[in-house]
């Protein structure tokens, strides 16, 4: 799991010392060291894509020189996809991927807006009324929203994501584009309502980008958090957590439980984390629409994410009296 801060792992490595105990490795040394305990090698991705390779280098220069990260790329762990994987990538780089997605919203209001959901809601709601009550007083985001997110993107944190999130980003930044010339040469672009070949390979573009900015990220973080990269679990997008963030927009994260780090893995961190998101992206100013779209692109999430806001309002998720809120911005 994502943490941000490692406050208690510094100050294990400071005391160690002390008491006469071998001090814990650095996190960059932990980081080396989980590298190193992959051994198998697979393709050589700084070879194979020098230009998509170069790219991802210029984000991570600060944190890493070519051969450590042509090294971190090298494993089999992170470069060979298996078919549970791969599927994904050929999702995403299918010329009607985007019309799918879009029905898969609409097929998953009811699916997502019920009765049993809304009452989870609320017993979630009722778990963790302190947290929420803190993250109105920080941000101003109405809990209803709060839990109308975090329902869709991880039914509460109940579904997190099973993928290999390092994977997905290899497979998205480098082999997307083999995979679209497969589909082409496949007679893909033949099928009635697809998107066209030039709308499509600039679609394509856009996810590359996208991948190689949040494997930027994922990397570096797990760097200087002393993670195993190739063990991170998400989405197949990428999304880690129960707000399921990208990489990316980790910047947005927060500490709700108030222990000096944050874990996405948590709900309290969770909570305060999607206000944050919310507030920062034009909750206040333009409405809570348009920052639910912020969130996620897809017209139909939008909308099924206000339609559960609403339904759970009825149920009685409202702001508290005694809340109070000086930081509507």
């Amino acid at each position: 799991m994502l943490k941000m801060k490692v406050s208690t792992l510094a100050f294990l490595c400071t005391l160690l010392p002390a008491l006469g105990v071998s001090a814990l490795p650095a996190p960059s040394e932990q980081f080396k060291q989980f590298v190193a305990s992959y051994r198998d090698e697979g393709k050589d991705i700084s070879a194979l894509y020098p230009v998509e390779f170069d790219r991802l280098y210029q984000e991570v220069k600060k944190d890493f020189t070519r051969e450590e990260l042509r090294l971190v790329l090298s494993k089999k762990a992170g470069n060979e996809l298996d078919d549970f994987h791969m599927k994904k990538i050929l999702f995403m780089a299918s010329p009607n991927s985007v019309s799918l997605q879009r029905q898969q919203h609409i097929d998953w209001v009811p699916k997502l807006v019920n009765d049993e959901t809304l009452s989870k809601g609320v017993v979630f709601f009722e778990t963790y009324s302190d947290t929420f009550k803190l993250a109105y007083e920080r941000t101003g985001v109405a809990p209803a929203d709060i839990i109308a997110i975090l329902n869709w993107e991880s039914r509460l944190g109940e579904q997190r994501g099973q993928y290999d999130v390092l994977k997905m980003f290899v497979g998205q930044a480098f082999y997307i584009d083999d995979v679209e010339r497969k589909l082409n040469e496949e007679g893909a672009y033949a099928q009635d309502g697809v998107m066209a070949r030039g709308e499509a390979l600039k679609r394509i573009q856009r996810i590359k980008s996208r991948a190689l900015n949040n494997l930027a990220v994922l990397l570096i973080q797990s760097k200087k958090l002393g993670l195993d990269p190739y063990a991170i679990k998400g989405s197949w997008a990428g999304a880690i957590g129960i707000p399921q963030f990208m990489p990316a927009s980790m910047g947005y994260a927060a500490d709700g439980d108030g222990n000096g780090s944050i874990d996405l893995n948590t709900v309290e961190d969770s909570i305060l984390s999607v206000a944050n998101y919310l507030s920062r992206n034009g909750y206040h100013s333009k409405g809570a629409m348009y920052a639910f779209k912020r969130y996620n692109q897809e017209e139909m999430y939008m909308r099924g994410v206000a339609l559960y806001s609403e339904e759970i309002q009825k149920r009685g998720i409202k702001i508290g009296p005694d809340w109070n809120c000086k930081n509507k911005k």
